[in-house]
């Protein structure tokens, strides 16, 4: 089908996500974010034509899964933005102990899930987990995009395309497409062992520097990185702007960067202002490192490659059945700690399929 949405993009809550599809087929990224015929009958009412030589994959097995899902994807309480608020409570509070009182080992002990439930968060919020109330979801956006600002162009894009997470919503672990493999696994030559990935001989001495590399190398290079651009954006804000508009957002962009490097447990400016440097550093760079051994684990287990052939009739639905699987958390303490990271990594197969579906459900 082809849909004029010019005025209704506008009025779209999600119209921002909508104008980068424009152009393209977003048969897939309509059914995972709606599943009433309501939804249907509107964009019919936009639809002035339709495209010459397309094949429309079946969708039969999705269709029937998106009817007995659809109550779920409206929420008729606030209670996912009650959560995220009290957590973001919780996260100043903790800060204070932290950052002012230095509190050494519940930094280096906890950090890791302040760390991974801010990205959560925005990761949450752009899919619209947070739909009750529109206001809400804005000012979430925001308190999110700044704690975690360097994942706000992944997760959101720019005006002109699509994020490369929604891609990976889109391609999910198609190695061709998906960027989660395209550009951060670089292919199959990535840590994740599986079937799809097999072992390979210069893995035999590879173990030898990999946990020193994870737990201290890449910390220090992502602290210096975000030192590096904090500086770097200070500086441009001395060029000539070419206008109000455009320096504007450059100052925005550079006080959101540099906001995360002051609160975000990950960087933890704040410490090294109200502490001890040495203190400071040490704690940071301990809870980097339990950071990185205690969410590895969650991130390498729940995706594999498709096969180099692909049958074309294979359903979206089956195809994520077959690469995605969720983690079995028996533990009702780590199925809480879950819970309040909004299930950013347990329910995977759920999310790939309804990625606008709240936590809450």
């Amino acid at each position: 089908q082809l849909l004029a949405l010019d005025g209704f993009i506008s009025a779209h809550p999600g119209g921002s996500l909508i104008q980068r599809a424009v152009g393209t087929d977003a048969s897939s990224l309509f059914h995972a974010h709606h599943t009433s015929d309501l939804a249907r009958a509107v964009l019919a009412e936009c639809l002035v034509g339709y495209v010459k030589q397309h094949r429309v994959e079946a969708q039969s097995l999705r269709a029937e899964l998106n009817k007995r899902i659809g109550k779920y994807m409206k929420p008729e309480t606030p209670a996912a933005e009650a959560i995220a608020i009290s957590m973001l409570g919780l996260f100043v509070v903790w800060c204070y102990f932290v950052y002012v009182q230095g509190f050494f080992w519940l930094n280096v002990f906890t950090s890791w899930f302040w760390w991974r439930h801010l990205d959560a968060g925005l990761h949450a919020v752009v899919h619209g987990d947070f739909r009750y109330s529109l206001i809400l979801q804005r000012r979430l956006l925001q308190v999110y995009g700044l704690l975690c600002h360097h994942m706000l162009d992944h997760y959101q894009g720019s005006q002109s395309s699509l994020s490369q997470h929604f891609e990976h919503h889109l391609f999910t672990n198609d190695f061709r497409k998906d960027p989660d493999w395209t550009v951060f696994a670089v292919g199959r030559n990535w840590i994740r062992r599986h079937a799809c990935n097999a072992w390979q001989p210069y893995n035999a001495w590879q173990v030898f520097y990999w946990l020193p590399m994870r737990c201290l190398v890449e910390p220090v290079t992502e602290i210096l990185t975000m030192g590096s651009t904090c500086l770097n954006g200070a500086s441009q804000m001395f060029e000539a702007p070419a206008g109000l508009d455009k320096f504007t957002d450059r100052l925005k962009d550079v006080m959101s960067w540099w906001i995360e490097a002051f609160l975000s447990p990950g960087y933890q400016g704040a410490a090294f202002l109200l502490q001890p440097t040495g203190r400071a550093f040490g704690a940071l760079l301990l809870s980097r490192a339990v950071a990185k051994l205690v969410l590895l684990p969650f991130a390498e287990v729940q995706h594999f490659l498709m096969p180099d052939e692909m049958s074309k009739d294979e359903e979206f639905v089956l195809r994520q059945l077959r690469t995605t699987a969720n983690l079995r958390l028996a533990n009702p303490v780590v199925r809480l700690l879950d819970f309040l990271m909004f299930h950013g990594d347990s329910l995977q197969v759920e999310h790939h399929l309804w990625p606008a579906m709240s936590f809450i459900h």
